[in-house]
């Protein structure tokens, strides 16, 4: 989805308040304090608060879609990409740490399904490439081929998924980048041939 610059300043300024007060905190109203025009300016360019929300998940999806793309393009094994796609993603949730908030909201999106669908839909999406860099590391013969790629892929996706919510939860806290690196040396004794 394209969107003008406009929307990515919204979107960015939406982004801040989240990540400052959590998703309940954002309201039409506190968004066009922060961008300095009036909820009906705001109404031009968003329909309404779930339509922001949507407009986050799917910037945000296209960017972290984008360096992934990135990732799984370089000429490595199936193993080092794995690496790689875990590095990237807690280096992008370090940057945005509001995405996260947004994301892991999933249950309070339960009555508008257009956000329903947008969450399910990153979570789909990141399980696929997953997958398939499994796949092609079991094919390369650098990722063991006695498991199945579905389970091997609730795995990676479960224990980053957990220690990101366990970051978020403890208030970014603790150095997720590093929390990573050693997740990645737990999953590599696992996924190893």
């Amino acid at each position: 989805m394209k969107f003008t610059t406009r929307q990515i300043e919204i979107i960015n300024a939406a982004t801040e308040i989240i990540g400052l007060k959590g998703v309940q905190k954002l309201t039409t109203k506190s968004l066009a304090a922060k961008m300095n025009f009036s909820e009906p300016a705001l109404y031009r360019h968003f329909k309404d608060k779930n339509e922001i929300l949507r407009s986050i998940l799917l910037y945000f999806k296209g960017n972290m879609r984008e360096g992934l793309n990135n990732v799984i393009s370089e000429n490595k094994t199936g193993l080092e990409k794995i690496i790689d796609t875990i590095s990237f993603q807690f280096n992008f949730f370090v940057k945005y740490p509001a995405v996260i908030m947004v994301i892991f909201s999933e249950t309070s999106f339960q009555n508008d399904e257009n956000l329903s669908i947008t969450v399910k839909e990153i979570v789909d999406d990141k399980r696929k490439i997953v997958k398939a860099i499994l796949l092609s590391g079991q094919k390369d013969g650098s990722i063991r081929s006695d498991l199945k790629t579905n389970q091997l892929t609730n795995i990676i996706m479960g224990s980053m998924r957990i220690t990101v919510l366990n970051w978020r939860l403890h208030g970014f806290d603790f150095d997720l980048q590093k929390e990573g690196e050693e997740l990645i040396k737990t999953l590599k004794i696992i996924l190893k041939k």
